[in-house]
């Protein structure tokens, strides 16, 4: 699992949703690709699928590892966080969902956070799920 590099955002901050079976991921992979995305500017992360909470543990630990040391993604201002949620209970429509209605950053990371992104790694069928809740919701670009 690696960021896209070729993935250029409209915008400086984005939420992002990562439908993936992690279970089998090392702590480095996931940790690199949860830096990689918060250097991009992600201000959201949702995670779901197999591994989801765990995933969502390491991209925590590394926002506080950098508020411990590098402050690489500090905060606009002390009432600030970046804000991370799992989603192992529910389908793949309930996360979504939850995502496209729920998932606001805090106001000072609000402003051009605007952009999403929903990414669905190696499984064609969550793709497809994904691109037909999001067209319906009217969130599909």
């Amino acid at each position: 699992m690696v960021w896209p590099a070729s993935l250029n955002l409209p915008s400086k901050r984005f939420r992002l949703l990562i439908a993936a079976d992690t279970a089998n991921c090392t702590v480095d992979v996931i940790s690199e690709f949860a830096e990689s995305a918060l250097i991009k500017g992600m201000v959201y992360f949702c995670a779901w699928g197999s591994g989801c909470s765990r995933f969502h543990d390491i991209v925590d630990e590394v926002i506080v590892g950098d508020e411990l040391g590098a402050h690489r993604f500090a905060p606009p201002s002390s009432e600030d966080v970046i804000m991370t949620t799992w989603h192992d209970d529910e389908s793949l429509e309930e996360a979504l969902d939850f995502f496209t209605t729920c998932a606001f950053p805090t106001d000072g990371y609000a402003e051009h956070s605007g952009y999403r992104v929903v990414i669905c790694l190696a499984n064609s069928e969550w793709a497809s799920t994904a691109r037909k809740f999001l067209r319906e919701a009217d969130f599909f670009v």
